[in-house]
This record gives structure tokens, sequence and C-alpha cells, in this order.
């Protein structure tokens, strides 16, 4: 296990603290506000070690990773491209859907992340 720095702890509670989904320049930004003084490069590198020992979880999104708790129920994305907006939800449908198109294709599936990108009914409701 990699060391848990002060650094790395101050950057898992804020994410732990949260149900936000947060990518390494807006965490580092957040965290200088409420005066925590972690320069970028350590954040990148505490979120990295993190997310290698599993303490945190990470979805891509086109240009930039995002992180979140780990310990969330199974859950996918739905991506607002206007405003950003990240929404989660689960369906079991989807569930089935993706499990039984893995077993058709002798998949041994060990997880799986699944990104909606669209526009949110806030941003469709203002043209």
């Amino acid at each position: 296990m990699a060391k848990l720095t002060t650094q790395r702890q101050t950057i898992l509670d804020h994410i732990n603290s949260s149900n936000q989904h947060w990518n390494a320049v807006d965490l580092a930004h957040d965290l200088a506000l409420r005066g925590h003084k972690i320069g970028i490069a350590t954040v990148f590198r505490g979120l990295a070690a993190l997310e290698t020992e599993g303490l945190i979880s990470s979805m891509q999104l086109k240009d930039k990773k995002c992180y979140e708790r780990a310990n969330k129920a199974h859950h996918d994305h739905m991506v607002c491209t206007s405003c950003g907006t990240i929404e989660e939800f689960s369906n079991d449908t989807i569930e089935t859907l993706q499990e039984a198109a893995a077993a058709d294709k002798g998949f041994d599936m060990t997880g799986h992340q699944l990104v909606i990108f669209g526009r949110c009914t806030s941003c469709n409701q203002k043209g």
C-alpha cells in the first residue's frame, strides 16, 4: 500500500465528504479556497495513488478524468455536454443487457462503466 501522506488524506477526505465528481484542477482550486496548500502536481499524483489503492474511483470524460468516492453502490453516469453536469443513475435492464452481452462473447466481466453524453433537462429548457 502506498503511503497515505497528509496531502493524500486531505484529498481523500475532501472527495469522501461530497457527492461531487472531481477533476484534478477543480479539486486543487477547491482545496486552495479552503486553505489547503496542495500543488496541482501533488493533486494529480495523489489522485492516481488513491485510485490505485481503490480508495477512490474514476471515469474518463472526453478530455479529463473525474474522481468520486469508491464506496458508492454501482451506478452509471449521464454527462451534459452543455453545462458539464454529471448525473448518476442505475437501471437494472441496462445492467442485465451488459452482463448478457459479455456472456454472449464469453467475456469474464470484472466491472464496467457506462457514460451517456447529451443535454440535461435544464439546458434543453433554455434552448
